[in-house]
This record gives structure tokens, C-alpha cells and sequence, in this order.
């Protein structure tokens, strides 16, 4: 875990490096999916999801156009439900059942190599655990069609910027409050 603390006169410390870091070292690390903690040094307040949420704002800034202003608009208007239904609408969109069935495929056939169950009893435990009332499509590994899984540090990185991202619209509405 790379400790990061941040001090008022808004420079970032490296600890374990004892040296200062940048928005873009701390992106660096994050993308290499590296653990970072960044702490306020006054109040030893836990301040990483604000900063990584600058981090996103920085990068996005630089790659691209910026997040529609009738988006954020909108999730501000709408309200803290706003984020729930966000990490619902990315979940199912980037396809968060099928990693559900490719890791319960992924245990059943560990199960079968280490002899625990039968390829029989492997086939019979697919059928149930991924019938059609569990799931809105077949199975891909059923019908034969192979996934292409994000890596983990896909999902992590991803699910780090809609934490920082519901951190921002968290900020956005406490000053309209």
C-alpha cells in the first residue's frame, strides 16, 4: 500500500518513497494496480477518493471532452439515489453477469480437475447455477461462446472511477445543500 499524504499547502508526500508525487504519479500507480491511501496531514483524514477523483477530472481533461454538463446536471438534481442506479446501469452494462457466470464456470471446472465432482455432476451444477431464471442470456460457456473477461485491474481501475465519480457528485451536492 502506497501511503500518500497531503498537505496544506496542497503538495502530495510519497512516504514510502519520501519524496513528493504528482496527480500523474498517483494515476501511474493506480493503473498499475498499485493499493494508494492518501491521508490529510493535518487531520490524518482518510482523503483518497477526492483526490482520485482529481485524478480522473485531470486525465479526462487532457484525453478528451469533458462529462456532458446535462449529465451532471441531471445527477445532481436527482439526487443520492443517482449513484446506486449508476453502479447499477455500469454493472449490468459492462456485461457483470457474465463475469458472475464465467467465475462460477471457473470453480466447477477446478472442481472437476481436482476430482471433487464428476464432468457429469460439473455439467448438471452449470444447468442449475445458470438456468434461464437466473440469468437473462445462456451462459456464453454453455453455448460455446467465449468471453473476453476484463483483466482485474480493469475492473478495480473501474471501479475506482465511479467511486470517484460519486465522490465528486457527493461534493457537488453538499455545496448546493
Amino acid at each position: 500500500m502506497h501511503t500518500i499524504k497531503k498537505y496544506a499547502n496542497r503538495k502530495l508526500y510519497h512516504t514510502n518513497r519520501k519524496q513528493y508525487i504528482t496527480l500523474d504519479g498517483i494515476a501511474q500507480l493506480v493503473q498499475s494496480g498499485e493499493a494508494v491511501q492518501i491521508l490529510d496531514n493535518e487531520t490524518s483524514a482518510d482523503i483518497t477518493s477526492s483526490i482520485l477523483a482529481q485524478v480522473v477530472l485531470q486525465a479526462r481533461g487532457r484525453s478528451g471532452p469533458q462529462l456532458p454538463t446535462t449529465l451532471l446536471t441531471g445527477m445532481i438534481q436527482l439526487g443520492g439515489d443517482t449513484i446506486a442506479n449508476l453502479r447499477r446501469t455500469l454493472f449490468g452494462s459492462l456485461g457483470g453477469t457474465d463475469l458472475i457466470e464465467a467465475e462460477i464456470g471457473r470453480r466447477i471446472d477446478a472442481l472437476i480437475e481436482r476430482g471433487e465432482i464428476s464432468p457429469d455432476e460439473g455439467v448438471r451444477w452449470r444447468l442449475l447455477l445458470l438456468r434461464q431464471e437466473f440469468a437473462d442470456s445462456a451462459p456464453s460457456h454453455i453455448t460455446g461462446q467465449e468471453i473476453d473477461m476484463p483483466s482485474r485491474n480493469d475492473v478495480v481501475r473501474l471501479h475506482s472511477q465511479v467511486d470517484a465519480l460519486a465522490s465528486i457528485v457527493d461534493q457537488i451536492l453538499k455545496k448546493q445543500g
